[in-house]
């Protein structure tokens, strides 16, 4: 499915923009921890878990939380072991973000299934969905 999206849109201006789901965060977090404690999906799962706080799908977040814990991947951020602060603004330097004024595009979810793009976050629901994910 991701091969025939990343076809279809080889710059990232449409479709395949869904599937930065969690990236954001995710990526904010691997670069605060400069890539040694997380592998990428693991980073991403975390950001997935941000995303749906913020997305405010909590039934939906504790269902993928549970289904992340069975694979053994992590769920939480060991208290202390990555600041708060420092994930927030590394999500202003993501990589989908268009001019250095602009907010950070988000991608949300309305339900399963239903994506959307280009998300304005309020930074203080940011940092709720991020320090939610510190044990």
């Amino acid at each position: 499915t991701k091969r025939a999206i990343v076809a279809e849109d080889e710059r990232d201006a449409g479709a395949r923009q869904a599937l930065n789901l969690g990236h954001t965060v995710g990526h904010a977090i691997e670069t605060v921890t400069r890539y040694a404690r997380y592998r990428h999906g693991e980073g991403v799962g975390l950001g997935l878990l941000a995303a749906l706080r913020l997305s405010g799908l909590d039934e939906l977040r504790a269902h993928v939380r549970e289904l992340l814990r069975a694979r053994d991947l992590p769920v939480s951020l060991s208290g202390g072991e990555v600041d708060i602060g420092e994930v927030v603004a590394a999500t202003a330097r993501d990589k989908k973000r268009t001019r250095a004024d602009a907010p950070v595009p988000f991608v949300l979810l309305d339900a399963p299934g239903e994506v959307r793009v280009g998300c304005e976050v309020d930074p203080d629901d940011l940092r709720a969905a991020v320090e939610e994910l510190v044990l």
